[in-house]
């Protein structure tokens, strides 16, 4: 019988092949390099993950929440205006590029039905309609659903362009179109 996996060494491994997968991404991921990157074999990987989908799946629950932990630190005693305007500076952060760009990987992985990225889309979409809900007044799932995706759509734009005036000036309007409308 084996010896029982060292849970602090295991934790470390996930932490550093989190801070891997947000700088290189997901696209590429493959065992051999990520363990090399690690200073470690990819069977010490294999021993504490049991599987490549695994140890994704736990980088990715990492991201999670690394990500909405840099999205909670906005002053929800603000003006509603004010405080959409904080949530699109954090959003369009260098910070926060990194959890977006895995984020999206994710997503079309899940459109080409990887099984197990769908599950982290649904609850990672779900945590986002979270942080969108908070900063809109008493609105119904569909209207923060599209709010969502207008963000979303933003984002994409934004960091696949570089085109931060155009961006920016695009968010104004969304933020004022949301004022207009009471929902903010």
């Amino acid at each position: 019988m084996g010896r029982p996996p060292n849970l602090q060494a295991r934790l470390e491994l996930l932490e550093r092949a989190t801070a891997y997968v947000l700088q290189h991404g997901l696209t590429d991921l493959s065992l051999r390099p990520l363990a090399a990157a690690l200073g470690v074999s990819a069977r010490l990987l294999l021993y504490h993950f049991g599987s490549k989908e695994h140890l994704v799946i736990e980088v990715l629950s990492t991201v999670a929440v690394q990500q909405q932990a840099l999205l909670t630190d906005i002053d929800h005693s603000s003006d509603p205006t004010a405080r959409f305007d904080q949530l699109w500076v954090r959003l369009t952060s260098p910070e926060l590029l990194p959890f977006l760009r895995s984020l999206f990987e994710v997503e079309l992985r899940a459109m080409d039905g990887g099984g197990p990225y769908q599950q982290f889309t649904r609850d990672a979409l779900a945590a986002w309609m979270d942080v969108v809900t908070a900063h809109l007044k008493d609105v119904s799932v569909p209207t923060a659903n599209f709010v969502l995706s207008a963000l979303t759509g933003l984002l994409i734009d934004r960091f696949s362009t570089g085109d931060e005036k155009r961006t920016d000036e695009a968010f104004r309007a969304l933020r004022d179109a949301l004022y207009a409308g009471g929902f903010l």
